[in-house]
């Protein structure tokens, strides 16, 4: 499986203490191509930091409910997590990650 950067895909996140797990959407940064994947979480609760990306298309990138993307949380997972893809970012929300990423990420030199 190839991911793209803005996918937005479902994952099983197994709890730190005790058994099960619990599917959260999550946004893709990155796919190098083996079987791991770099993602950023989304969460339904409102903005908490300037990192913190407001998707304005939620809909159309195939979330029930108006969310967030959190920039700066970035996690690397088993492709193995995955449980479906639901959508991707709209044009002017991908292009607003990519911006959020550059703030956060690039050196003064490169902005």
């Amino acid at each position: 499986m190839t991911l793209r950067l803005a996918e937005v895909v479902l994952l099983r996140m197994r709890f730190h203490e005790g058994p099960g797990s619990k599917v959260r959407p999550a946004l893709v940064v990155l796919d190098t191509g083996d079987d791991d994947v770099i993602v950023a979480p989304i969460t339904s609760k409102p903005r908490l930091s300037a990192h913190d990306l407001p998707i304005t298309e939620w809909s159309a990138a195939g979330l029930n409910v108006p969310s967030t993307v959190r920039v700066h949380k970035l996690t690397v997972i088993s492709k193995v997590e995955i449980v479906k893809r639901i959508g991707a970012l709209a044009e002017p929300d991908r292009q607003s990650l990519v911006d959020a990423l550059c703030r956060a990420f690039c050196s003064p030199d490169s902005q």
